[in-house]
């Protein structure tokens, strides 16, 4: 897909962002992180700039979109979920299914399977497989708001 031309210079197509070096380390983020960044940014503005600072309307609209979806209940939550589901030995997801799980705080492995297509290659581990997730719903319930 091609975005239109910048008259700035800027990059003009989304995948030559996606596969720049920009996000070569790049870490994937859960809403509540993205919640905590915004609020942190925010107030150290009102901190510098005087109580009646306001974001703008698009950052606005991702800080309440955040607020409003955030998942956890502290960034220790959001921590120690990440922490525990990357032990490979233990869970064995990528990334991204990390993210994703916290993000939507499935309530059992069907749900799981449903909304994150990859998670079915655990379930196709067979008993372990299964074990593994529910081992994760059950972090989930532990650190995720309900």
């Amino acid at each position: 897909m091609r975005m239109a031309a910048k008259k700035d210079g800027a990059i003009d197509d989304i995948n030559e962002i996606y596969e720049s070096k920009d996000f070569e380390n790049a870490r994937m983020l859960f809403i509540s992180d993205v919640e905590h960044i915004l609020n942190e940014n925010l107030s150290t503005r009102k901190e510098d700039n005087g109580t009646s600072y306001e974001f703008g309307p698009v950052v606005e609209k991702a800080y309440n979109y955040a607020k409003r979806f955030s998942t956890f209940n502290s960034s220790n939550d959001a921590s120690a979920f990440r922490e525990e589901l990357s032990n490979p030995a233990q869970y064995g997801f990528q990334e991204h299914e990390i993210v994703l799980l916290g993000n939507l705080c499935p309530d059992n492995l069907d749900e799981a399977a449903h909304l994150i297509p990859s998670i079915k290659q655990h379930v196709a581990e067979g008993q372990e497989g299964a074990e593994k997730i529910e081992r994760a719903i059950g972090e989930i319930q532990k650190h995720c708001r309900q």
